[in-house]
């Protein structure tokens, strides 16, 4: 088996998919739960998945993602939500009360530390909003990695009407005003990949101090 570099050079990313193949459930049930337990700043529980399947709802949002290939012909298609500004400090509190039940004081003592860096007044609703989506990208970054290990092919996609598909979403009872679609991303087997990888020569990359 090959290790978690090696995938990750080799991989490309899918500008189409083959339109006949499934994802078997298992290995996209680990893919989910590989999202689930990514890591998260400060423990905070601020996202959510939305799984759109092949079907009536992928057709519908397929405008919003204006018609891409590797949207339309994926096997299966996720948008990641997290809380904008307008929730995140009710989550953080929920994921505090969860995290801390019985310890108070506990409570207390990470609470301000959290306060402190996001809740003081010192940061912009952009910048919380833009906090909240430096998460989901952890979120896919993970989904990626597994995905390449189970030979799966992916595609990490930014480029969509976001704005209509939050008014969407809202409408059809799929997201709440305080989230946002801040990333999303295709699943399947590729029929077409992207170019060359083309990435930082490893000298220039890292330097060790």
């Amino acid at each position: 088996m090959k290790n978690l570099a090696e995938l990750m050079t080799q991989r490309r990313s899918a500008r189409d998919f083959d339109v006949n193949y499934e994802i078997p459930e298992a290995d996209f049930n680990d893919i989910i739960q590989a999202m689930r337990m990514s890591p998260s700043s400060y423990g905070i529980l601020g996202q959510r998945l939305l799984v759109i399947n092949r079907g009536e709802m992928r057709e519908k949002l397929a405008p919003f993602f204006y018609n891409q290939l590797n949207y339309v012909n994926a096997s299966k298609f996720i948008i990641v939500l997290g809380v904008n500004h307008k929730g995140l400090q009710e989550v953080t509190n929920h994921s505090l009360d969860l995290r801390f039940e019985g310890n108070p004081e506990g409570r207390s003592t990470y609470g301000a530390n959290i306060n402190k860096s996001l809740f003081s007044g010192k940061l912009t609703d952009q910048q919380l909003d833009n906090y909240s989506s430096q998460q989901t990208y952890i979120t896919t970054g993970i989904a990626t990695a597994v995905a390449a290990s189970l030979n799966v092919d992916t595609c990490m996609i930014g480029g969509f009407n976001a704005k209509g598909l939050a008014e969407f979403l809202i409408q059809e009872g799929l997201m709440h005003d305080y989230e946002t679609p801040f990333i999303t991303m295709a699943f399947g087997k590729s029929t077409k990949i992207s170019g060359e990888k083309l990435r930082s020569e490893l000298e220039y990359f890292v330097k060790e101090i």
